[in-house]
């Protein structure tokens, strides 16, 4: 059980960092004076518009090998790095 969780948390910050990073590098814009990190809040932070969460949920499916499902797209699933994890961990057990 020790080895499950530990692979666990290892996927879950492997995916945090990878998000962090996708963020950070794809979605903040020149001239913005952001540092993404795990909790910023992408929303009212306005990181993330429509074109901006196209190109998150194709970086999901195509990258990290998780589609999003229509019933998933509330903004609550895409409040910031850990509610998207926890939704991409989610749809990684179904």
């Amino acid at each position: 059980m020790t080895e499950l969780r530990h692979g666990t948390d290892t996927r879950t910050a492997e995916l945090t960092r990878r998000l962090v990073d996708f963020i950070q590098d794809n979605l903040v814009q020149d001239g913005d004076d952001i540092k993404v990190d795990e909790t910023t809040p992408l929303l009212v932070s306005g990181l993330l518009d429509s074109l901006r969460t196209a190109r998150l949920l194709n970086f999901l499916r195509r990258d990290v090998g998780v589609p999003v499902p229509a019933a998933k797209l509330d903004p609550e699933n895409f409040r910031d790095v850990v509610t998207i994890v926890a939704m991409v961990r989610e749809l990684e057990t179904v």
